[in-house]
């Protein structure tokens, strides 16, 4: 259940681009957290585009030269491991120089991508907590898949300091 966030200078995508976005980053991370492509698991795929005045982009304290574009994508914990975080931030890129299609002047990097893994119980939607065990279940991940997200939480809980502490 990805939330993507893509920052980029105003006039740097056309509106033809920013749909082909919209339609693939989404899926993409799905498909990279190995959570299939169905109503309910598309019902919690959000992708903002934010496009920014282009005097609000720099690098370097400059204006930037070439289209460039941050990618915040949020993940919840236990989704992921380095190989998937790796091909989610490969191809999210590689989506998103396509879309971009102008090639760069070549001057530095154009895509920053940051990929956050939410811990378990601090992601909510509409008034309801997503643990990663009540996320694996609803977004109907395959059982063994469940029992393993089962353990793992159960092995590494969440360290819970009580907001007053007696002394």
């Amino acid at each position: 259940m990805p939330l993507i966030d893509v920052i980029y200078a105003q006039g740097s995508l056309n509106s033809e681009a920013q749909q082909k976005l919209t339609k693939n980053l989404w899926s993409t991370a799905l498909r990279w957290e190995g959570i299939e492509l169905n109503e309910t698991s598309a019902s919690v795929a959000w992708v903002y585009l934010d496009e920014r005045p282009k005097h609000h982009v720099s690098v370097a304290g400059h204006p930037a030269t070439q289209n460039i574009y941050r990618v915040n994508v949020r993940v919840m914990l236990g989704f992921m491991d380095q190989e998937r975080i790796d091909n989610l931030a490969a191809d999210l890129t590689s989506a998103i120089l396509d879309a971009d299609g102008t090639g760069g002047d070549g001057s530095g990097p154009r895509v920053f991508c940051i990929v956050e893994e939410i811990p378990s119980g601090a992601w909510s939607i509409d008034r309801k907590t997503w643990t990663t065990v009540f996320t694996a279940k609803a977004l109907g991940l395959e059982p063994g898949r469940v029992e393993a997200t089962e353990k793992a939480v159960a092995a590494h809980p969440r360290i819970d300091v009580p907001h007053k502490v007696q002394i």
